[in-house]
């Protein structure tokens, strides 16, 4: 048979790209055609507050969309994005302000606002989700206050693929896929409804709550094209192309600005542990659950990068990371990471509040952020193999972060399994097999993984046991020094 070829845009908190995605009967092969800047070059600032400059995301994607449809003959368009954004539409289709950036600072002091009103509890019994202070939840809290009129105005509440998808449909695309719905922290465990009677106890109206739909439907076109709804969550798509082979015991981490570690299971776990140990009940395809935690990822990697004047590439970074010695190591899971105005200086701090040395020099710098990553995915891995009841055999490490051969051995050797990375473009390949079930071209989620393995190159780290070793007495250490 001849390729067919389907649009992925995939938009990322740095960076936004397009990729097409050439099925050949067998296996997919990806071709990057676009990227753009979606980070702190692409957000304005107005009254205060963080933006995303929307239109202008908007034209970069409608730019790749023509460049790809002028060149192929493309059988469907499909968005995924980070999740909790989203912009109000009003009756007349019209965006009523540009979404606002979940690092926004607001955010968190209109959590602290409405726990007063609704306790964290009720609110994780509800939902399932962990209360991350840039929650939907609490951004619709904030425009509550800041600028209530925008509220009654709303006809529709679009999650940001929602958003593109119903700029791209000229109108006609006005739900959110539960994938990314799952993340506002509104909708009951899995991602079944809106939760309404939780927005009523927040105090927070409701009518712009349309509905939803799932992974693989056809929600619209664009000149004569399909669009259809991938799992429109980045995380769901890249968890959805796991390349899984065997019947191991696996867990996921979708690494990237954020690291999302997790296991895919049929049915939320609501227990207060869970809850406690920070996991997320967020919707995945096919029904499924993502149990994950949410951790801050390379994004302290990209801050300290920036305070340094970004003239050192990744890859420089990390080949100084390896060759510094090991020390000081953070909780890459706290929220004082989550945008502070210099991740470099509030890693330095951390480290003396505990009794550490802070690190001097982008090697220490850059390892002590690395290394506190392995230390969290140690910590979570077990955590999550406490709640499960299970243990974990084999890590799959997928996104663009898999490509860091570094961490990825550090991740094996400190959580004393297998680490299987790839594939890199795992978001992107997700997307693009859900596209094809949506058109036909495969029955069902298992055909896909299938697909997804013919289609990934992946590489294998194996843990060493004696510096798994090590990892357990520095764990039993910097914990004491946390602690006090």
């Amino acid at each position: 048979m001849s390729s067919q070829e389907f649009l992925a845009i995939d938009l990322g908190a740095e960076s936004g790209r397009g990729v097409l995605g050439s099925f050949d009967g067998n296996r997919v092969t990806l071709s990057e055609i676009g990227r753009f800047a979606t980070g702190a070059n692409a957000i304005t600032h107005a009254d205060g507050t963080a933006r995303w400059d929307i239109d202008g995301i908007f034209r970069e994607v409608e730019g790749i969309v023509e460049n790809a449809t002028a060149e192929k003959s493309v059988e469907g368009i499909g968005i995924d994005s980070w999740g909790v954004d989203f912009g109000l539409v009003d009756k007349n289709n019209v965006l009523i302000a540009p979404p606002v950036c979940y690092r926004d600072r607001s955010h968190g002091e209109a959590r602290e606002r409405m726990l007063t009103r609704v306790p964290a509890v009720d609110i994780w019994d509800a939902t399932g989700i962990q209360g991350m202070p840039f929650n939907t939840l609490y951004q619709l809290a904030a425009i509550a206050t800041r600028s209530p009129e925008q509220l009654e105005m709303a006809d529709r509440l679009l999650l940001i693929p929602d958003l593109i998808a119903h700029r791209l449909s000229a109108g006609a695309h006005r739900s959110v896929e539960v994938t990314n719905g799952s993340t506002t922290q509104m909708m009951t465990p899995g991602g079944a409804a809106w939760n309404l009677d939780l927005l009523g106890r927040a105090g927070l109206p409701s009518h712009f709550l349309g509905p939803t739909v799932t992974a693989s439907t056809h929600i619209g076109g664009r000149k004569g094209i399909p669009i259809f709804a991938p799992g429109t969550h980045d995380t769901a798509s890249a968890v959805a192309a796991v390349p899984v082979a065997g019947d191991k015991s696996w867990a996921f981490l979708s690494s990237g600005t954020w690291s999302l570690l997790g296991y895919e299971v049929r049915a939320p776990i609501l227990s207060h542990d869970a809850m406690r140990a920070g996991f997320s009940n967020e919707a995945g395809v096919d029904g499924t659950t993502r149990f994950l935690k949410n951790i801050m990822g390379l994004w302290l990697v990209q801050e300290c990068r920036r305070g340094m004047g970004g003239t050192l590439s990744y890859a420089d970074l990390t080949k100084l990371a390896a060759d510094a010695p090991p020390g000081s190591l953070i909780d890459a899971t706290d929220n004082r990471f989550l945008n502070p105005t210099d991740m470099g200086e509030e890693i330095k701090q951390a480290c003396v509040e505990s009794g550490q040395a802070p690190p001097t020099g982008p090697g220490e710098i850059v390892r002590c952020c690395l290394e506190s990553l392995a230390l969290a995915y140690r910590r979570s891995i077990r955590q999550l193999e406490t709640l499960l009841g299970r243990k974990i055999e084999v890590l799959h490490i997928i996104g663009g972060g898999s490509n860091n051969t570094v961490l990825n051995q550090w991740t094996a050797d400190a959580c004393g399994i297998p680490v299987v990375s790839g594939p890199a473009e795992a978001t992107a390949l997700g997307n693009i097999l859900a596209q094809m079930i949506g058109a036909g071209l495969l029955s069902n989620w298992q055909d896909a993984r299938a697909i997804s393995r013919a289609s990934s190159n992946v590489y294998e780290f194996v843990p060493n046991s004696e510096l798994h070793a090590d990892w357990a007495k520095r764990e039993e250490h910097i914990v004491d020094l946390w602690n006090h």
